[in-house]
């Protein structure tokens, strides 16, 4: 910015281990979000390396970073993305597209996942026929669908009121334990954060201190 360089991120380095819900923890403009982008491929690193599962991805190619999104990566987004003129099945099902999936394997697929949501009796709706909570449990679902290592979670909750936003945070946690996915969740809210297994809090591009959560905090303050 005019003279002066700004580091979104400054000598950042941890490992996440597979099968860990990791929250990032940060007020707006931590860094936090370029964080998430980078972990995603979305952005490249000015410096320095981002290593999944042994690939080097700051060093793909761009058809190689579609590529291995399209085969490694869930997102689940704030603002939902649901295309409106989709039922709940449909959306689910789109990114199965990507990957040549047959229309009858694709739909079969997506109905397993929206029963593992809770949303059995929503197949058929169409995203405003959905409340909040309901239209981001269609957005997990649709993350889940491709059988990702990875699920990457931008502010999951933030458009969706305290108790909502519980419920979508409980239904990620068991998606976790149960299906052994990776799950890296960016979050202002400390509370929320609490339903990971560790959190990075960043400030100012740095990672200034890794909380360890206990089981029962994990769960939400509920003991598994």
């Amino acid at each position: 910015m005019g003279d002066s360089i700004v580091r979104a991120l400054d000598g950042v380095s941890f490992e996440i281990h597979k099968g860990e819900f990791c929250a990032i923890v940060g007020t707006s403009g931590s860094g936090k979000s370029t964080l998430l982008n980078m972990l995603a491929g979305l952005e490249r690193p000015t410096k320095g390396e981002v290593i999944i599962n042994g690939s080097h991805i700051e060093k793909l190619k761009e058809d190689e970073l579609v590529r291995f999104r399209r085969e490694n990566v869930g997102f689940i987004f704030q603002s939902f993305h649901l295309i409106g003129t989709m039922n709940a099945l449909e959306n689910v099902a789109l990114p199965l597209v990507f990957r040549g999936e047959t229309p009858k394997v694709r739909l079969q697929k997506a109905d397993r996942m929206l029963n593992m949501v809770g949303l059995s009796r929503h197949k058929k709706h169409m995203p405003n026929q959905m409340s909040g909570g309901q239209q981001q449990r269609v957005g997990v679902a649709r993350a889940l669908v491709a059988d990702p290592a990875i699920i990457f979670a931008d502010e999951p909750t933030g458009n969706l009121d305290s108790h909502t936003s519980e419920d979508v945070m409980r239904l990620m946690r068991k998606v976790v334990q149960e299906q052994g996915k990776t799950l890296v969740m960016v979050t202002h809210d400390d509370h929320l954060a609490e339903y990971a297994d560790r959190v990075f809090h960043i400030i100012d591009g740095k990672i200034v201190k890794i909380d360890v959560n206990t089981p029962e905090i994990c769960d939400g303050g509920e003991r598994i």
